[in-house]
């Protein structure tokens, strides 16, 4: 779909890249919403697989940033889950990861951060010297046009079969009626090789396919993630703490009519509304562990959100933080988010270890900022390809929520749907 003309031009990045090793752009077209672009590093932390302690060592990095009055961006992959305090005893080794060349944790003090303010499209130097580059964000050339499809020497392609895909669907549903769970996220990987491939080009194409509102860049040394994640993971302003886990998706229309259509069916979908509402359960309890008693609400449920591609059923649930919650409090009790695991999270966990047969690697995890104030904003790492340049493997890995009223084909069905977006940045010439 055309932008809006309350969006902003994505600028363009590409000489930029060239000349620094570390770059983060946190990405969102809306004018009413923050975007930001952090470069290069004073300093780093990098957990490259799940080790004892890991989780403390990020606590003490982030503490130490906010002393400095700095801004940190980074990620954590889900698979980081395994060290983090309630899943030391349930007896899970961390498995091998599908992107072993991205490290499960990374965060950057950059040395300089620039800022697209709300009702902005002009960058602004926040922290730091004001670099030479500044002047040259400008937006994309052709950026009101489709960018093409970046050349893949092997497509973007599912390493599960359909039947294999079932047969743990069916693995899931023995579960779900021994009740062992009220619902599971599955979730099968992709993989791809585009040798040479333009990263920025990449990502272009990508950030104008889906306009999603936490889309992310960001650039480690020869790693690059493109992120087009729909969904907030945690938000923190001040005491108040947001998560809006998106359960419940449908295509878009190709009229008015019909995309009505489909956005009234998702809305009333039983579905859809059971998987979201069992999720809404979830974050309720998250947050209450480090909420002030009786702060816990539910903003918004069921809100039906249009994206470029498809409708999403998304709620908003909100706390307010008790004084001596901490951010590794609040990881704690939340990580890694219901909506990427089902519920209960715990038995949930132990049965996406033991169909899913590997780690999640990055995805499923988090990856945003945190202000100097402690203030932060994380997505849901969803959408999302991991492209390492020096081998020119494309990683990638979507999957939904499962529950007794779901269906395998359609489950599969929608799986492909989520990784559509992905498949058509890359353009296959082998």
């Amino acid at each position: 779909m055309a932008p809006s003309t309350n969006t902003r031009p994505l600028p363009d990045l590409r000489v930029l890249l060239a000349g620094h090793q570390d770059a983060c752009l946190l990405w969102d077209e809306r004018m009413t919403q923050h975007a930001f672009l952090a470069v290069g590093s004073v300093r780093s932390l990098t957990v490259h697989q799940p080790l004892k302690g890991d989780w403390q060592a990020w606590d003490a990095f982030m503490r130490e940033t906010q002393s400095r009055k700095a801004w940190a961006f980074g990620w954590i992959g889900y698979d980081a889950h395994h060290t983090l305090a309630g899943h030391d005893d349930a007896g899970l080794a961390p498995l091998p990861s599908p992107s072993p060349e991205f490290p499960v944790m990374h965060w950057n003090e950059p040395e300089v951060v620039v800022a697209w303010k709300p009702g902005s499209d002009t960058p602004e130097v926040i922290h730091g010297p004001t670099p030479d580059w500044l002047d040259g964000l400008r937006p994309s050339k052709g950026s009101t046009e489709v960018p093409q499809a970046v050349p893949a020497a092997v497509p973007l392609t599912p390493l599960w079969t359909r039947d294999e895909y079932l047969e743990r669907f069916e693995a899931v549903h023995r579960a779900l009626r021994r009740g062992d769970l009220y619902e599971m996220n599955l979730c099968m990987p992709w993989r791809g090789d585009a040798p040479g491939a333009d990263a920025w080009d990449l990502f272009r194409r990508l950030a104008h396919t889906t306009r999603a509102p936490h889309s992310a860049f960001i650039q480690k040394g020869n790693l690059r993630i493109h992120s087009a994640s729909p969904e907030r993971f945690l938000q923190k302003q001040g005491a108040r703490l947001t998560s809006q886990p998106i359960k419940g998706t449908i295509r878009r229309g190709a009229s008015e009519e019909e995309d009505q259509r489909l956005r009234d069916t998702l809305a009333n979908d039983e579905k859809e509304r059971a998987e979201n509402v069992m999720i809404v359960d979830l974050v309720r309890n998250d947050l209450s562990r480090v909420a002030n008693p009786a702060s816990v609400h539910v903003d918004e449920l069921f809100g039906v959100h249009s994206f470029a591609t498809v409708h999403q059923l998304i709620s908003t649930v909100s706390c307010e933080l008790r004084d001596d919650a901490s951010l590794l409090d609040i990881m704690r009790a939340t990580f890694p988010m219901g909506s990427m695991t089902g519920a209960p999270k715990e038995s949930a966990v132990k049965h996406i270890a033991a169909l899913e047969g590997q780690g999640r690697g990055i995805y499923s995890g988090c990856l945003g900022y945190q202000t100097p104030e402690g203030d932060f904003d994380l997505n849901v790492v969803i959408r999302t390809m991991l492209q390492d340049q020096s081998s020119g493997a494309i990683h990638a890995t979507v999957g939904g929520a499962i529950t007794l009223l779901a269906d395998g084909n359609q489950e599969h069905e929608e799986c492909l749907l989520k990784a559509r977006a992905l498949r058509e940045c890359l353009r296959h010439e082998g």
